[in-house]
Protein backbone atom coordinates (compact mmCIF):
# COMPACT_ATOMS: atom_id res chain seq x y z
CA UNK A 1 0.00 0.00 0.00
CA UNK A 2 1.54 3.20 -0.78
CA UNK A 3 2.15 6.22 1.92
CA UNK A 4 -0.29 8.84 -0.05
CA UNK A 5 -3.24 5.67 0.50
CA UNK A 6 -2.37 5.08 4.32
CA UNK A 7 -2.26 8.92 4.96
CA UNK A 8 -5.49 8.72 2.81
CA UNK A 9 -6.84 6.11 4.89
CA UNK A 10 -5.73 7.28 8.29
CA UNK A 11 -7.52 10.92 7.74
CA UNK A 12 -10.54 8.98 7.00
CA UNK A 13 -10.16 6.78 10.28
CA UNK A 14 -9.52 9.76 12.41
CA UNK A 15 -12.90 11.53 11.00
CA UNK A 16 -14.96 8.49 11.95
CA UNK A 17 -13.65 8.52 14.80
CA UNK A 18 -14.13 12.41 16.18
CA UNK A 19 -17.95 11.68 14.64
CA UNK A 20 -18.51 8.65 16.86
CA UNK A 21 -17.44 10.58 20.16
CA UNK A 22 -20.42 13.12 20.12
CA UNK A 23 -22.70 10.62 18.59
CA UNK A 24 -22.16 7.87 21.81
CA UNK A 25 -22.10 11.13 24.22
CA UNK A 26 -25.52 12.63 22.80
CA UNK A 27 -26.96 9.23 23.41
CA UNK A 28 -25.17 8.45 26.95
CA UNK A 29 -23.85 5.47 25.38
CA UNK A 30 -21.28 4.16 27.86
CA UNK A 31 -17.77 4.20 26.38
CA UNK A 32 -16.86 0.22 26.29
CA UNK A 33 -14.94 -1.52 23.26
CA UNK A 34 -17.60 -3.35 22.42
CA UNK A 35 -20.14 -0.10 22.09
CA UNK A 36 -17.51 1.77 20.58
CA UNK A 37 -16.72 -0.88 18.15
CA UNK A 38 -20.45 -0.74 17.04
CA UNK A 39 -21.14 3.07 17.03
CA UNK A 40 -17.72 3.27 15.22
CA UNK A 41 -18.95 1.08 12.46
CA UNK A 42 -22.09 2.49 11.86
CA UNK A 43 -20.31 6.00 11.41
CA UNK A 44 -18.29 4.16 8.63
CA UNK A 45 -21.51 3.09 6.93
CA UNK A 46 -19.66 0.12 6.22
CA UNK A 47 -22.21 -2.21 7.94
CA UNK A 48 -25.46 -2.01 6.28
CA UNK A 49 -27.44 -3.99 8.84
CA UNK A 50 -25.85 -2.87 11.35
CA UNK A 51 -26.80 0.98 10.15
CA UNK A 52 -30.42 -0.04 9.68
CA UNK A 53 -30.95 -1.83 12.54
CA UNK A 54 -29.55 1.45 14.54
CA UNK A 55 -31.61 3.26 12.33
CA UNK A 56 -35.14 1.74 13.22
CA UNK A 57 -33.73 2.21 16.87
CA UNK A 58 -33.29 6.15 16.31
CA UNK A 59 -36.52 6.37 14.66
CA UNK A 60 -38.58 4.36 17.02
CA UNK A 61 -37.20 6.28 20.17
CA UNK A 62 -35.92 3.23 21.86
CA UNK A 63 -33.37 3.99 24.46
CA UNK A 64 -29.82 2.40 24.33
CA UNK A 65 -29.83 0.25 27.41
CA UNK A 66 -26.89 -2.66 28.00
CA UNK A 67 -28.92 -4.91 26.56
CA UNK A 68 -29.48 -3.59 23.28
CA UNK A 69 -26.01 -2.10 22.95
CA UNK A 70 -25.11 -6.19 23.63
CA UNK A 71 -27.56 -7.38 21.26
CA UNK A 72 -26.28 -4.86 18.63
CA UNK A 73 -22.55 -6.30 19.21
CA UNK A 74 -23.22 -9.80 19.39
CA UNK A 75 -25.89 -9.59 16.22
CA UNK A 76 -23.26 -7.15 13.81
CA UNK A 77 -20.06 -7.18 15.05
CA UNK A 78 -19.00 -10.64 16.06
CA UNK A 79 -20.25 -11.87 12.55
CA UNK A 80 -17.29 -9.69 11.16
CA UNK A 81 -14.77 -11.27 9.39
CA UNK A 82 -11.81 -11.87 12.51
CA UNK A 83 -9.14 -10.03 10.46
CA UNK A 84 -10.86 -6.89 10.40
CA UNK A 85 -9.99 -3.54 12.52
CA UNK A 86 -12.82 -1.74 13.63
CA UNK A 87 -13.59 1.02 16.51
CA UNK A 88 -11.07 3.66 17.86
CA UNK A 89 -8.57 0.21 19.29
CA UNK A 90 -7.92 -0.90 15.55
CA UNK A 91 -7.51 2.82 14.04
CA UNK A 92 -4.86 3.70 16.99
CA UNK A 93 -3.17 0.29 16.28
CA UNK A 94 -3.11 1.18 12.87
CA UNK A 95 -1.51 4.64 13.35
CA UNK A 96 1.26 3.07 15.50
CA UNK A 97 1.82 0.40 12.91
CA UNK A 98 2.28 3.38 10.43
CA UNK A 99 4.52 5.14 12.99
CA UNK A 100 6.96 1.97 13.24
CA UNK A 101 6.94 1.54 9.90
CA UNK A 102 8.63 5.11 9.56
CA UNK A 103 10.95 4.40 12.74
CA UNK A 104 12.17 1.43 10.32
CA UNK A 105 12.39 3.15 7.55
CA UNK A 106 14.39 5.83 9.29
CA UNK A 107 16.45 2.97 11.42
CA UNK A 108 17.32 1.42 7.73
CA UNK A 109 18.59 4.83 6.02
CA UNK A 110 20.97 5.51 9.46
CA UNK A 111 22.34 1.66 8.61
CA UNK A 112 22.83 2.30 5.31
CA UNK A 113 24.83 5.60 6.24
CA UNK A 114 26.57 3.34 8.95
CA UNK A 115 27.54 0.98 6.05
CA UNK A 116 28.92 3.55 4.17
CA UNK A 117 30.81 4.98 6.36
CA UNK A 118 32.73 1.85 7.39
CA UNK A 119 33.22 1.17 3.81
CA UNK A 120 34.87 4.26 3.28
CA UNK A 121 37.51 3.74 6.02
CA UNK A 122 38.32 0.45 4.80
CA UNK A 123 38.67 2.06 0.99
CA UNK A 124 40.99 4.68 2.59
CA UNK A 125 43.19 2.34 4.60
CA UNK A 126 43.69 0.43 1.33
CA UNK A 127 44.00 3.19 -1.53
CA UNK A 128 44.62 6.21 0.50
CA UNK A 129 45.22 8.51 -2.77
CA UNK A 130 43.28 11.80 -3.86
CA UNK A 131 41.24 10.08 -6.12
CA UNK A 132 39.91 7.65 -3.45
CA UNK A 133 39.17 10.22 -1.35
CA UNK A 134 37.59 12.65 -3.86
CA UNK A 135 35.58 9.66 -4.69
CA UNK A 136 34.56 8.43 -1.06
CA UNK A 137 34.03 11.94 0.21
CA UNK A 138 31.43 11.93 -3.24
CA UNK A 139 29.44 9.09 -1.64
CA UNK A 140 29.44 10.37 1.95
CA UNK A 141 28.00 13.39 0.79
CA UNK A 142 25.25 11.60 -0.81
CA UNK A 143 24.66 9.67 1.59
CA UNK A 144 24.55 12.23 4.22
CA UNK A 145 21.95 13.76 1.70
CA UNK A 146 19.98 10.78 1.93
CA UNK A 147 19.85 10.68 5.83
CA UNK A 148 19.21 14.37 6.06
CA UNK A 149 16.27 14.03 3.92
CA UNK A 150 14.79 11.00 4.99
CA UNK A 151 14.95 12.44 8.61
CA UNK A 152 13.20 15.82 7.68
CA UNK A 153 10.32 13.72 6.24
CA UNK A 154 10.30 11.22 9.67
CA UNK A 155 10.12 14.59 11.50
CA UNK A 156 6.87 15.85 9.69
CA UNK A 157 5.05 12.39 9.61
CA UNK A 158 6.35 11.94 13.24
CA UNK A 159 4.80 15.65 13.84
CA UNK A 160 1.14 14.62 11.77
CA UNK A 161 0.96 11.11 13.07
CA UNK A 162 1.71 12.73 17.00
CA UNK A 163 -1.28 15.20 16.43
CA UNK A 164 -3.62 12.34 15.27
CA UNK A 165 -3.15 10.53 18.18
CA UNK A 166 -3.13 13.52 20.62
CA UNK A 167 -6.41 14.27 18.70
CA UNK A 168 -7.67 10.88 19.77
CA UNK A 169 -6.67 10.93 22.89
CA UNK A 170 -8.43 14.06 23.70
CA UNK A 171 -11.60 12.87 22.48
CA UNK A 172 -11.38 9.55 24.18
CA UNK A 173 -10.80 11.00 27.26
CA UNK A 174 -13.00 13.78 27.64
CA UNK A 175 -15.80 10.72 26.44
CA UNK A 176 -14.52 9.10 29.52
CA UNK A 177 -15.41 11.67 31.89
CA UNK A 178 -18.46 12.46 30.18
CA UNK A 179 -20.34 9.25 30.63
CA UNK A 180 -19.32 8.93 34.22
CA UNK A 181 -20.27 12.38 35.34
CA UNK A 182 -23.86 14.17 36.20
CA UNK A 183 -24.20 16.59 33.95
CA UNK A 184 -26.56 19.06 36.12
CA UNK A 185 -24.38 18.36 39.36
CA UNK A 186 -20.95 17.97 37.08
CA UNK A 187 -20.10 15.20 40.35
CA UNK A 188 -20.79 11.48 39.50
CA UNK A 189 -23.39 9.75 37.65
CA UNK A 190 -25.08 6.52 38.53
CA UNK A 191 -22.50 4.61 36.40
CA UNK A 192 -19.82 5.67 38.11
CA UNK A 193 -21.30 4.49 41.09
CA UNK A 194 -21.46 1.29 39.74
CA UNK A 195 -17.87 1.40 38.49
CA UNK A 196 -17.07 2.77 42.15
CA UNK A 197 -18.28 0.05 44.17
CA UNK A 198 -17.69 -2.97 42.35
CA UNK A 199 -14.20 -1.93 42.79
CA UNK A 200 -14.63 -1.55 46.50
CA UNK A 201 -16.13 -5.05 46.36
CA UNK A 202 -13.44 -6.63 44.78
CA UNK A 203 -10.99 -5.09 47.03
CA UNK A 204 -13.05 -6.77 50.02
CA UNK A 205 -13.34 -10.18 48.47
CA UNK A 206 -9.35 -10.15 48.06
CA UNK A 207 -8.16 -8.06 50.86
CA UNK A 208 -10.97 -7.77 53.26
CA UNK A 209 -10.82 -4.26 52.45
CA UNK A 210 -14.08 -2.79 54.19
CA UNK A 211 -15.84 -0.11 53.65
CA UNK A 212 -19.12 2.06 54.14
CA UNK A 213 -22.27 3.41 52.30
CA UNK A 214 -24.36 6.25 53.02
CA UNK A 215 -27.11 6.83 50.97
CA UNK A 216 -28.43 10.72 50.95
CA UNK A 217 -31.94 12.02 49.91
CA UNK A 218 -33.08 16.02 49.72
CA UNK A 219 -36.15 16.20 52.23
CA UNK A 220 -39.21 17.88 50.71
CA UNK A 221 -37.34 17.95 47.54
CA UNK A 222 -40.99 17.87 45.23
CA UNK A 223 -41.85 21.33 47.46
CA UNK A 224 -38.74 23.22 45.80
CA UNK A 225 -39.61 22.25 42.17
CA UNK A 226 -43.39 23.17 43.18
CA UNK A 227 -43.27 26.03 44.99
CA UNK A 228 -40.27 27.36 42.86
CA UNK A 229 -40.01 25.16 39.32
CA UNK A 230 -37.80 23.11 38.39
CA UNK A 231 -34.96 25.45 37.44
CA UNK A 232 -34.48 26.06 41.31
CA UNK A 233 -34.85 21.94 42.01
CA UNK A 234 -32.09 21.76 40.12
CA UNK A 235 -29.84 24.85 41.79
CA UNK A 236 -31.23 22.37 44.94
CA UNK A 237 -29.55 19.37 43.54
CA UNK A 238 -26.38 21.41 42.55
CA UNK A 239 -25.84 22.88 46.22
CA UNK A 240 -26.15 19.60 47.77
CA UNK A 241 -23.77 17.72 45.35
CA UNK A 242 -21.08 20.78 45.78
CA UNK A 243 -21.89 20.71 49.97
CA UNK A 244 -21.16 16.80 49.83
CA UNK A 245 -18.55 16.91 47.61
CA UNK A 246 -16.36 19.59 50.14
CA UNK A 247 -17.59 17.75 52.93
CA UNK A 248 -15.56 14.13 52.11
CA UNK A 249 -11.68 13.79 51.84
CA UNK A 250 -9.37 11.84 50.33
CA UNK A 251 -10.52 8.34 48.39
CA UNK A 252 -14.17 8.89 49.18
CA UNK A 253 -16.35 9.06 46.61
CA UNK A 254 -19.77 11.31 45.93
CA UNK A 255 -22.26 10.32 43.09
CA UNK A 256 -25.82 11.49 41.97
CA UNK A 257 -27.71 8.25 42.77
CA UNK A 258 -30.78 9.27 40.58
CA UNK A 259 -33.25 12.34 41.03
CA UNK A 260 -32.96 13.54 44.59
CA UNK A 261 -30.38 10.92 45.65
CA UNK A 262 -26.82 10.85 45.82
CA UNK A 263 -24.82 8.00 47.52
CA UNK A 264 -21.75 8.29 48.93
CA UNK A 265 -19.11 5.22 49.25
CA UNK A 266 -16.07 5.70 51.93
CA UNK A 267 -13.23 3.15 51.64
CA UNK A 268 -11.60 2.17 54.94
CA UNK A 269 -14.36 3.43 57.01
CA UNK A 270 -15.89 1.33 59.60
CA UNK A 271 -19.49 1.91 61.00
CA UNK A 272 -18.83 4.16 63.64
CA UNK A 273 -16.91 6.75 61.30
CA UNK A 274 -19.41 5.79 58.16
CA UNK A 275 -22.22 7.71 60.84
CA UNK A 276 -19.71 10.13 62.01
CA UNK A 277 -19.01 11.48 58.33
CA UNK A 278 -23.11 10.93 57.60
CA UNK A 279 -23.71 13.75 60.43
CA UNK A 280 -20.92 15.85 59.27
CA UNK A 281 -22.89 15.82 56.10
CA UNK A 282 -26.35 16.33 57.44
CA UNK A 283 -25.07 19.25 59.35
CA UNK A 284 -23.27 20.85 56.88
CA UNK A 285 -26.12 21.20 54.10
CA UNK A 286 -28.42 22.20 57.16
CA UNK A 287 -26.61 25.08 58.14
CA UNK A 288 -25.73 26.65 55.09
CA UNK A 289 -28.67 29.02 54.07
CA UNK A 290 -29.11 29.00 50.10
CA UNK A 291 -30.28 32.01 47.88
CA UNK A 292 -32.34 32.26 45.23
CA UNK A 293 -30.21 34.46 43.06
CA UNK A 294 -27.13 36.67 43.84
CA UNK A 295 -28.96 39.98 42.97
CA UNK A 296 -32.09 39.74 45.12
CA UNK A 297 -30.37 37.14 47.51
CA UNK A 298 -33.83 35.88 48.31
CA UNK A 299 -33.62 33.38 50.34
CA UNK A 300 -34.99 29.49 50.13
CA UNK A 301 -34.12 28.75 53.69
CA UNK A 302 -32.24 25.98 55.20
CA UNK A 303 -32.55 22.96 52.77
CA UNK A 304 -31.86 19.26 54.61
CA UNK A 305 -31.24 16.09 54.25
CA UNK A 306 -31.77 12.84 55.31
CA UNK A 307 -29.24 9.75 55.54
CA UNK A 308 -28.86 5.88 55.70
CA UNK A 309 -25.48 4.40 56.92
CA UNK A 310 -24.31 0.81 55.55
CA UNK A 311 -21.15 -1.30 56.32
CA UNK A 312 -19.96 -4.05 54.30
CA UNK A 313 -19.98 -7.60 55.83
CA UNK A 314 -19.18 -10.97 54.24
CA UNK A 315 -22.80 -11.65 53.09
CA UNK A 316 -23.40 -8.85 51.27
CA UNK A 317 -23.32 -8.14 47.21
CA UNK A 318 -24.17 -4.63 45.17
CA UNK A 319 -28.19 -5.38 45.94
CA UNK A 320 -27.87 -5.98 49.90
CA UNK A 321 -25.98 -3.54 51.22
CA UNK A 322 -27.78 -0.60 48.77
CA UNK A 323 -31.17 -2.22 50.34
CA UNK A 324 -29.86 -1.71 53.73
CA UNK A 325 -28.80 1.90 53.53
CA UNK A 326 -31.98 2.31 51.55
CA UNK A 327 -33.86 1.08 54.69
CA UNK A 328 -31.90 3.35 57.16
CA UNK A 329 -32.70 6.59 54.84
CA UNK A 330 -36.56 5.53 54.69
CA UNK A 331 -36.10 5.09 58.62
CA UNK A 332 -34.53 8.93 58.93
CA UNK A 333 -37.45 9.96 57.12
CA UNK A 334 -40.34 8.66 59.15
CA UNK A 335 -38.67 9.86 62.19
CA UNK A 336 -38.96 13.45 61.02
CA UNK A 337 -36.24 13.72 58.48
CA UNK A 338 -33.00 15.91 58.55
CA UNK A 339 -31.25 12.91 60.47
CA UNK A 340 -29.05 9.99 60.68
CA UNK A 341 -30.27 6.67 60.79
CA UNK A 342 -27.63 3.39 60.56
CA UNK A 343 -28.65 -0.27 59.96
CA UNK A 344 -27.65 -0.99 63.38
CA UNK A 345 -30.67 1.55 64.42
CA UNK A 346 -33.17 -0.76 62.84
CA UNK A 347 -35.18 -3.13 64.24
CA UNK A 348 -34.61 -6.82 63.33
CA UNK A 349 -36.62 -8.45 60.29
Amino acid sequence: MSDEKKQRELVQAVKYLRLTIPRMSNLEIPITPENYTVWYEYTSGANLALNKAIDDLLNSGMEFTSEVNRELYDTHITSLPSGKLVGAQGETEQIVRNLLTEIKGMYDGTQSFSSTLKSSQEELMKNPDISSVSRLVGDLIEETDKVKKANAAMEQKLITMKGEVDVLKGDMEALNVAALTDQLTGISNRRAFNEAIERLLESYKNSGQLFSMLIIDIDHFKQFNDTHGHSVGDMVLTFVAKMLKKGVKGTDFVARYGGEEFVVLLPMTDYEGAKVVAQLLCDKVSQTKLTMNEKEKKSLGNVTISVGVALMSSKDDLASIVERADRGLYAAKEQGRNRVVGEEDLPSE
